[in-house]
Formats: C-alpha cells, sequence, structure tokens
C-alpha cells in the first residue's frame, strides 16, 4: 500500500472497474461518481479510503489479499455496489470469527471488477487495526505474526459463498414466518415486554440500593426521563390504561392552554409555587388529599408523572432486593454451581415480579389517572369561578362616567 504500484491502485484502475463492456451495467455510473471501493458499511469515501490507506502504512502488520469470482449465472448477484455490499455484510463478519480475528478490529476494502463480464469479480484486502495479540518479548501489544489463514475459515468462506448464490427458498420462507411473527398481537406484546422488563433491570443496577427511591428525590433527576419512558411502555401494554391515560393528557393539554390564557399572571405565579412544592413531595405514593391542594394544571400533570414513577421505582426496588450480586471479595471456581443456582432462582424471581406488574398495570395506574382526571375538572370549575368572582370584583368598583349618579 505504499508504492506507486500497490494492490489500491490496482483495485481502482478504470479499464478493471468499468471494464470493455462496461455501458451494460447498471453500477458504472455510481462508481465514476465515487472511489469505487466499499467495505461491510457501504461506499467508501476519498477520506475513509486516505485513512485506510494510513492505517495500512502504519506500523508492522499483515496485508490480507484475495478476490471472489463468480460464474457467468451467478454474476448477476453481485453486478451493483448494492448488492456486492450485502455479500460482504453477509460473509466477512463470520470469515474474520473462523479466522481468529476480531471483527471490530478489522479494515475492509472492496473493489468490483467488471473487465471479464463472464466472471465478475471482487478485490478485497483487510487488515488489523490495533495489533491485538500480547508482546511476549516487550510490554504491550504486537500484530499477528504469521500471516496465514487457516484452511478451515476458507473452506467456510467458500461454502458461505456458494450458498449465496442459491436460490433460498427456506430462508425466504422463514422470513416470511417471521413477517407473519411481527404483526402478531401475542408477540409484539411479548417483546414490548422483553423490552420493558430491560430497562427495569439497568435502573435497579444503575440506582442506590440503601436509600429510599422517591421520583421526586433529588437523586432521581437523573433518571427520570427513563422513569417516564417505562411508565409510557407499562401504559401501552395495557389497553385500558392506554385509553384513559392518553384522554388524560389530551384533556391536560387542551385545558391548559385554555386557563393559561384566561388567567393571566395570576395563573403563571400559582403554577410556579405549586410546581415547586409538588416537586419535592417524595414520601406520596398513595392517592390521598394532597391532590385537592393542587390548583394548576401544571402542578397537577408533574403531579401525575410522580405517581406513576413512584410505581415504578417501587418494582425496581423489588427487582433490587430479588438481584443477586457476586461478593467481590470471593473467588469463583469455574463454571460454579451455586453461582449459576443464585442467579437462575434471580433471574426466575424478578421475572415472577415482572409479570405481576405487567398483570396488574390497570390496577396500579389507572385509579391515578382517574383521579387526577377528576381534580382536572375541579380546577377548571374553580378557575372559572375565580374569574367570575374577579369580574364581578372589578365591575364594582367601576365607577360610572354618568354626571347625574349619586351613589354612596
Amino acid at each position: 500500500m505504499s508504492g506507486d504500484s500497490n494492490i489500491y491502485k490496482y483495485m481502482t484502475t478504470e479499464g478493471k472497474v468499468c471494464g470493455d463492456d462496461s455501458t451494460k451495467y447498471t453500477m458504472l455510473d455510481y462508481l465514476q461518481k465515487s472511489t469505487g471501493v466499499f467495505n461491510q458499511n457501504g461506499m467508501l469515501s476519498k477520506g475513509e479510503v486516505r485513512e485506510i490507506k494510513r492505517r495500512a502504512q502504519d506500523g508492522e502488520k499483515n496485508l490480507w489479499h484475495g478476490f471472489i469470482s463468480f460464474n457467468e449465472e451467478d454474476s448477476r448477484l453481485i453486478d451493483t455496489p448494492e448488492k456486492c455490499i450485502d455479500l460482504v455484510k453477509k460473509t466477512f463478519r463470520q470469515f474474520f470469527k473462523d479466522a481468529g480475528f476480531d471483527p471490530d478490529n478489522m479494515d475492509l476494502l472492496c473493489a468490483l471488477h467488471l473487465d471479464k463480464p463472464t466472471h465478475l469479480h471482487i478485490h478485497y484486502l483487510f487488515f488489523e487495526k490495533e495489533p491485538k495479540v500480547k508482546n511476549k518479548r516487550a510490554a504491550g501489544y504486537t500484530y499477528r505474526r504469521k500471516g496465514k489463514i487457516s484452511m478451515e475459515a476458507i473452506e467456510k468462506m467458500t461454502e458461505r459463498l456458494n450458498a449465496y448464490t442459491l436460490d433460498d427458498d427456506l430462508e425466504r420462507k422463514r422470513e416470511e414466518m417471521m413477517n407473519v411473527f411481527r404483526k402478531d398481537k401475542n408477540f409484539l406484546e411479548a417483546k414490548d415486554r422483553d423490552i420493558v422488563r430491560g430497562w427495569m433491570t439497568d435502573l435497579a443496577d444503575k440506582l442506590p440500593r440503601d436509600k429510599p427511591l422517591y421520583y421526586a428525590s433529588k437523586e432521581m433527576a437523573p433518571h427520570r426521563d427513563t422513569i417516564d419512558m417505562i411508565a409510557d411502555w407499562l401504559i401501552l401494554c395495557n389497553p385500558e390504561a392506554q385509553k384513559a391515560d392518553e384522554a388524560f393528557r389530551n384533556e391536560v393539554k387542551t385545558k391548559g392552554a385554555k386557563l393559561r390564557e384566561k388567567m393571566g399572571g395570576w395563573y403563571k405565579a400559582q403554577a410556579e409555587t405549586e410546581l415547586h412544592c409538588v416537586q419535592h413531595m417524595e414520601g406520596f405514593t398513595e392517592l390521598g388529599d394532597e391532590l385537592k391542594a393542587l390548583h394548576t394544571i401544571e402542578a397537577l400533570e408533574w403531579d401525575y408523572r410522580r405517581r406513576l414513577g413512584n410505581i415504578v421505582l417501587k418494582h425496581v426496588r423489588d427487582i433490587q432486593n430479588e438481584t443477586y450480586t457476586r461478593d467481590p471479595r470471593r473467588r469463583y471456581k469455574t463454571n460454579d454451581k451455586a453461582l449459576k443456582r443464585n442467579l437462575t432462582i434471580s433471574a426466575r424471581k424478578i421475572k415472577g415480579i415482572t409479570n405481576g406488574l405487567f398483570s396488574a398495570i390497570s390496577d396500579l395506574f389507572t385509579p391515578h389517572t382517574r383521579a387526577c382526571h377528576s381534580r382536572l375538572q375541579e380546577i377548571e370549575a374553580e378557575m372559572e369561578m375565580k374569574q367570575k368572582q374577579e369580574e364581578a370584583k372589578a365591575n364594582v368598583n367601576e365607577k360610572p362616567k354618568s354626571k347625574y349618579y349619586w351613589g354612596k
């Protein structure tokens, strides 16, 4: 890659890339506007190619070069850039694994040659980005010393490429079956539950175990977006809870804008005061009289999120209590049976906790939705009444303009 005549120059030679009979290939215009080289991620820009060339010349390392040649019948499978990239994406990663490489540590550069239309072929070049082998003679790491790729890895790659040329009816049927599953209600519900279960487990790992978990506490501030997201997804898992939640949020949005416009500065000042209070109601989780103390929709909306968040955090605490953690001071045996048993029991209990949550979503969330909805109606009525009182008071204090008015 460092000389005037190098493999990259050969791979991108116009005569090789285009060929004499190039006008019949749909990729010609595309290649003429690009560098003509690609990897598993797509076409490579000139800047990306410069970086690959720089890495190839940096330090002592092996550079492997080869080609994949298709016969005339199968050449149709690689006659466009998209087809070539798809082939590389589906085959090279496993090839790197079979050859003992780290796939994420490899630079790959490919080019399609059209100079022999009867058998189109792809030239490729790959090498390790960073040394990964421990250096026995000195500190640090070195690149793989020997450049030999095992015949077993090559044979597997050849088999993989031959399979790619077949009309894989089995793969097509499998994809059709997966599409059916993806549209199935039960499949989608199970998938959503797995996602939520994973989020709750991750959150349990991040939150402190020695402090109470309250949505309004300062410690929860960095995690509130995640807690809100989990609550939203849980509600989506239950049609009844979803319907009630959606109706409440739409009503909050509509009436909030209406009251802010009506009440002006007084309402804004009241909202700021109540928000400060409700944001520090750490211990409140049950429905109670504290709702009656809220007179603005902004405070009610935040309190609604707090209530749902506290439900999530209660179950996150249960997950923390049932999660088995390894003792950092203990050295475990390889394939330790006791460790496996404890981890299995822990996972089973956590699944039971989340399954119980999924089955009780409506009972846990809907009462809070209904209570906040009722309070929302009351707030609107109270605000309208207050506005009428203010208007009546203003009318009484206003003096008539008539000169014949002899009021006291």
